[in-house]
This record gives structure tokens, C-alpha cells and sequence, in this order.
């Protein structure tokens, strides 16, 4: 299915609206990418997989604190 949102335009818009983003970028996604390079480094497929769904997570509800919020998951993405 299409989004009805572009990412470059969701972008653009949760850079202007989402404090969320701003934290994110500042705080979490240095401290995340480092737990992701030593956990690939280390093999851990384990920890880079709860990696990626936590940073999956918290980017959908970065969509969310834009305004207006972007929703990119669907009924079917939810229930995996």
C-alpha cells in the first residue's frame, strides 16, 4: 500500500512539530547505535534484534508526537 505521507514531507514535518525527535536524535539513537555496533560485533543477533524493534517503536511514536501525527503502520504491521 501507498503511504498517504511521504518520508521526506514526514520528516520535514516531525523535524518543525515533534520534541520527541529532537530528544531522540540528541540522547538515544548515539547511545543505541553503540549497543547495536557492539551487539553486531559480538554476533548477538538477540540483542540486535530487540534493538531494532525498540528503535522501530519509539520512531512510530515519533510519528505520533508530530502534529498532525503520521501513522505508517497498518492493521497487518501491528499484529506481527
Amino acid at each position: 500500500a501507498k503511504k498517504t505521507v511521504s518520508s521526506t514531507s514526514g520528516m520535514g514535518t516531525s523535524v518543525a512539530t515533534s520534541p520527541l525527535l529532537a530528544h531522540r536524535a540528541a540522547k538515544v539513537v548515539p547511545a543505541r547505535m553503540e549497543q547495536m555496533e557492539a551487539a553486531y560485533l559480538a554476533r548477538d543477533f538477540s540483542t540486535v534484534a530487540s534493538l531494532a524493534m525498540a528503535d522501530s517503536n519509539q520512531f512510530h511514536a515519533t510519528c505520533l508526537d508530530t502534529y498532525p501525527p503520521i501513522f505508517y503502520m497498518n492493521d497487518v504491521s501491528r499484529a506481527v
